[in-house]
């Protein structure tokens, strides 16, 4: 074992150490750093019928002004359960705190998150050791994981959103892609622990439903492409058409869900998508409508408007079937008006605010205080307003300079559209130079990063326009990241021809 060697993997293992001390301290910061509840963390308190101790009202109301710490048992639970994996995640969690509750009854959010955190990075730590064989992966993974270990997406940590539970199922399906690219998985091993991370990924939230179809159709396609034709056997079709199967059911499940109403209101969703974002980008709302399917006389009074500002009777009264699009509907339109996406996207550049939501509390025990100790605009998609002002935190300033959020902030309008395209549209140019130069598994993996990176980013804006789009579509930040990682390490791989190095 060579000097060099050896000297990147100490320098590898100092990256991943510290971004673990990045993670486990945020974890312990007090006063507690987490995003308060904003509704959607209502689904899970009434399944495991729990409130914050000091206000009972959040078990059926959203308490945004600030996060809670401690919790009790309420006398109502086992609301109708919203069909999603990470309740695997928060059965622990729930488990875990009732398992060390005060005498009282009190229960600490804090104990419960350990299991999670742990178990994230016992995974992660796992991944790397098998990648120290190539230090070139260690050196690109820790890397990654430092800059996404980051309170853009910890602040998710002490909560019971189903947000972390999806960051870090993300994580480690990146890291088995990562030992795949290295060649220190088998592409059986891959496959198979990769699918496992993609379906809880794809049961998180409906918004990821179509996640695991979509890259088990980039996987398929890829094989097809480097493989040998044969003629496939009966067992071989049987295979793959039950794999196809077994992709729809995420799909299947939230379908029935939405049928049912389980705390999936599709129709606000869809109103949000068609008149707050999509109609006032267009150059011919009244074109768009009409290729959804709906009436231009009843529907266009509507644009700029909203469920959140406008009653759900005067939808129905003027446009009632935007209560009923679906989102081939919606599809439909953009395919066949492109140029508005280039609109949305600029929007967003311009009136962003970086990653984090600034109308829902950040910090414990204070109303609307915020991580990065300042009052500023927020982009919550009803309208680009000021937020809130908030009390003086000095606590949570270190953490706020530690995230990469200031320096998304910093960046001009002009640059972050170039970014955000780049990140779009660039794995796919990056994948076609691997492929000249004979680099298959780097192909693929510059087109996975491009997918789900532009899965994320439009799942989000067409799911539920601008709104919260800071959290809808907070993967974007860990899946553009990881392109960027991508290209320095497939650089790095080209010019340097130490096989110790970069296997």
């Amino acid at each position: 074992m060579t000097r060099y060697k050896t000297a990147a993997k100490l320098l590898a293992c100092i990256i991943l150490a510290v971004a673990t001390l990045r993670a486990v301290t945020f974890w312990a910061a007090d006063p507690m750093l987490a995003y308060a509840n904003n509704y959607d963390q209502i689904r899970t308190l009434r399944v495991f019928g729990l409130n914050p101790k000091d206000s009972p009202k959040a078990l059926y109301e959203m308490t945004p002004e600030r996060p809670y710490r401690y919790f009790v048992q309420s006398d109502t639970w086992h609301a109708p359960i919203y069909p999603s994996s990470d309740l695997l995640f928060k059965a622990i969690q729930f488990g875990t705190m009732a398992a060390f509750r005060a005498s009282d009854g009190t229960m600490d959010i804090k104990i419960a998150t350990v299991p999670a955190l742990l178990g994230w990075l016992l995974g992660i730590w796992l991944i790397f050791r098998r990648m120290t064989a190539r230090p070139l992966a260690a050196l690109g993974f820790a890397g990654w994981v430092l800059l996404v270990a980051d309170p853009i997406n910890l602040l998710f940590l002490n909560t019971w959103y189903a947000e972390f539970s999806a960051f870090a199922m993300a994580t480690l399906f990146v890291g088995v892609a990562w030992l795949w690219l290295f060649q220190l998985v088998s592409l059986r091993g891959a496959l198979v622990w990769g699918a496992v991370c993609l379906a809880f990924l794809s049961l998180n939230r409906n918004q990821y439903m179509f996640l695991l179809l979509a890259v088990a159709l980039l996987v398929g396609s890829a094989m097809v492409v480097s493989r040998p034709r044969k003629k496939p056997s009966l067992a071989s079709a049987a295979k793959w058409v039950l794999i196809v199967a077994a992709c729809l059911l995420p799909i299947l499940a939230y379908n029935a869900a939405a049928k049912k109403r389980i705390y999936i209101e599709t129709a606000t969703n869809r109103t949000n998508t068609v008149f707050s974002m999509l109609l006032p980008a267009s150059k011919n709302p009244t074109k768009m409508l009409e290729h959804m399917g709906l009436p231009p006389q009843g529907c266009l009074q509507f644009s700029g408007k909203n469920l959140y500002t406008k009653p759900e009777g005067e939808f129905m009264a003027h446009c009632p079937k935007i209560l009923k699009l679906s989102l081939v509907g919606v599809a439909k339109a953009v395919v066949q008006e492109p140029a508005t996406l280039v609109t949305i996207i600029r929007n967003i550049a311009q009136h962003h605010n970086g990653f984090l939501q600034h109308h829902i509390g950040h910090i414990e025990e204070a109303d609307y205080a915020f991580i990065d100790n300042g009052s500023r605009s927020h982009f919550n998609g009803i309208e680009f307003r000021a937020g809130q002002s908030n009390a003086e935190i000095g606590s949570s300033q270190p953490y706020y300079l530690q995230s990469v959020d200031p320096l998304v902030n910093k960046v001009p309008v002009g640059v972050t559209v170039l970014l955000i395209w780049l990140v779009a549209l660039g794995p796919a140019l990056a994948a076609l130079v691997a492929w000249l130069l004979k680099q298959r598994r780097w192909a693929f993996m510059f087109l996975l990063s491009g997918l789900l990176f532009n899965y994320a980013l439009f799942s989000s804006i067409l799911g539920d326009g601008y709104f919260e789009l800071e959290r809808h579509a907070v993967l974007c930040f860990s899946f553009g990241v990881l392109f960027f990682v991508l290209l320095a390490s497939f650089a790095v791989s080209r010019f340097d021809h130490n096989p110790e190095f970069s296997g």
